[in-house]
């Protein structure tokens, strides 16, 4: 490969997405609860919630927070579960639904979701909106992944 290649995706670049996925959220709760997750909180994340709770940055993040350890010797932001494994802002429903992270927001656009179609087909067999309802383009998929791309976790060195 010449140094002028990129290996970056273009838009002309053949994606098993092409003409689109049906994905319709049917309020199942799966990726909300029953199992320990990460919801990773960027600055956005955080003031919009914190407005959304009625209570400062530092509040917020002692109520409702709790630091992740990684490997690459950082702790990362993320939302705190209950005893049950449940998301904090689950309660019949997302509480918090208007003000939720963009990790929430994009689900299952995400980069590990959308690397195959096995990996799509794989997501789905616990997720019963995907592959079923509404039919989304690639534009509005890569728009949705974009933005899930882009966050920048909150972190701090370990």
């Amino acid at each position: 490969m010449s140094g002028t290649e990129s290996t970056a995706s273009t838009e002309s670049e053949k994606k098993f997405y092409d003409g689109g996925l049906k994905f319709s959220c049917r309020q199942c709760s799966f990726c909300c609860r029953g199992f320990p997750g990460v919801v990773l909180m960027d600055e956005t994340d955080l003031e919009r919630l914190a407005k959304w709770a009625d209570v400062t940055r530092e509040q917020f993040i002692q109520m409702y927070c709790r630091w992740v350890e990684s490997d690459d010797g950082f702790e990362y932001l993320s939302l705190r579960e209950k005893r049950n494994m449940e998301c904090i802002f689950w309660n019949n429903g997302c509480e918090s639904y208007e003000a939720r992270p963009v990790q929430c927001r994009t689900y299952p656009f995400w980069t590990k979701v959308l690397e195959s179609r096995e990996t799509w087909d794989e997501e789905g067999k616990s997720c019963p909106g995907i592959n079923s309802g509404e039919n989304h383009p690639r534009e509005e998929i890569e728009t949705e992944l974009s933005k899930y791309q882009a966050r920048n976790p909150i972190k701090r060195r370990r």
